[in-house]
């Protein structure tokens, strides 16, 4: 049974409501393939091919871990759009190992912007020796082998090749909690100085007038606020990444700006 020494392993994936029937295949596979080990599965969803709302879930979580390497995780959104042509035998992008600079481990699917987010607070990047084609469903037949070799110790599990990571993206909608608050990449920063100002956000192609406040509660109940969140994490070298966010009092932001998905586009000017 998980104890207090258990090894927590956080699976990250866009299979669709916790319940539904791949998480159970890929946990249940987990838990026969790591048989040998004290583990407790945590599973977590994330919308359909949202490689930016995946990369960002396992920074927020990951990087500000403090269980060091008892900490694991599994992320697996792969939407194989690496190449948009037909796939011979279901290939797709390939399963990366990364350490970070918390002792954290993540095996994860290099699709998108899935590692992006953790790019800067890695202190080792390798891809795995496994198979990346001959299953539709590479995170059940396959890729459960690499989650072991990690967890004894198997360096021939692990290539010498370093993946190609592309850096976290500005400017964009990265998460949508369950209030609807809508975490984008823009650094507090930048509005600096516009608190209690009026200012029009652009998220998407919509566009909502609304008041840059010092927190999203800046507001009275009801309105639309822009405000430093609740979000971010710091690095080694000492940069604080952080995150604003757009909420509506007590509603969802996320309605209001037409349920915009992960990587819609972010910007904002000063009403004139």
């Amino acid at each position: 049974m998980p104890g207090p020494d258990s090894t927590i392993v956080s699976i990250i994936a866009d299979y669709g409501a916790l319940h539904d029937l791949a998480f159970a295949e890929v946990t249940h596979r987990l838990y026969a393939e790591l048989k040998d080990f004290r583990i407790k599965l945590e599973e977590y969803s994330v919308p359909p091919f949202d490689t930016v709302a995946t990369g960002f879930f396992l920074a927020q979580i990951g990087i500000n871990s403090r269980l060091g390497d008892r900490h694991v995780f599994y992320v697996n959104t792969a939407p194989r759009h690496d190449d948009g042509a037909p796939r011979k035998d279901s290939a797709g992008e390939a399963l990366v190992y990364a350490r970070l600079f918390n002792g954290v481990r993540v095996v994860a699917v290099n699709s998108g912007y899935s590692l992006s987010f953790i790019k800067d607070a890695a202190i080792e990047m390798r891809v795995f020796n496994i198979e990346n084609a001959g299953s539709q469903f590479r995170s059940r037949d396959f890729y459960p082998r690499a989650l072991r070799g990690i967890l004894d110790g198997d360096a021939g599990i692990l290539s010498q090749k370093t993946p190609e990571v592309p850096d976290l993206p500005r400017n964009v909608l990265c998460y949508a909690d369950g209030y609807g608050n809508l975490k984008v990449s823009v650094d507090p920063a930048e509005l600096s100085g516009l608190s209690g100002e009026m200012i029009d956000l652009t998220i998407g192609d919509q566009t909502r007038r609304m008041k840059a406040g010092e927190s999203i509660f800046d507001v009275r109940d009801g309105e639309l606020c822009f405000g430093p969140g609740s979000s971010g994490w710091d690095l080694p070298d000492g940069r604080k990444i952080r995150f604003m966010e757009a909420v509506r009092r007590s509603g969802s932001a996320w309605t209001e700006f037409g349920n915009p998905g992960g990587g819609a586009s972010v910007c904002w000017k000063k009403e004139d």
